[in-house]
């Protein structure tokens, strides 16, 4: 008798601990792998109004992608803006430049993008709204872009 009710309880115990590693990691999947989160469309008036609201959360956005400084490579200072002049800060994610591939390497005649690429466009970005210190910029709501691409 004393054999049937452990058996009873590991499997009360069992399921407990089932439940709980279900419930506390709600987007792994069967096989253990995060999903990455799906983004929240939204948009610049919104993040410029709220950015504290997205605060880590991963986000769809797009506008015009500008340099708020005078200087491209001495004073970049990104930003992505929308029709009526509203914006949030953007961490640049590309190199501002890239040394050309020697010749006779594998990818001389691909192009490699640079941010100059997206600069003066309207784009739209996948990113991750952060807070904190940004070169040029202070202490700031900004995005910390994970995908871009040119509408």
């Amino acid at each position: 008798m004393a054999k049937r009710g452990l058996n009873f309880a590991t499997l009360i115990l069992l399921g407990f601990v089932g439940t709980f590693q279900a419930s506390a990691c709600p987007a792994a999947t069967r096989s253990g792998v995060q999903q990455p989160a799906k983004p929240t469309a939204v948009q610049v008036q919104e993040l410029a109004a709220q950015p504290a609201k997205y605060l880590k959360q991963t986000v769809l956005t797009s506008g015009t992608l500008e340099n708020q400084g005078k200087n491209y490579f001495t004073d970049l200072r990104l930003i992505l803006k929308d029709d009526q002049g509203r914006f949030v800060h953007v961490r640049p994610w590309l190199p501002v430049s890239l040394p050309p591939t020697p010749p006779g390497r594998s990818g001389a005649n691909e192009k490699r993008p640079v941010l100059s690429d997206f600069l003066g466009k309207k784009v739209e970005l996948t990113a991750v709204v952060q807070k904190g210190d940004l070169r040029r910029a202070g202490d700031v709501y900004y995005l910390e872009v994970s995908s871009a691409r040119i509408l």
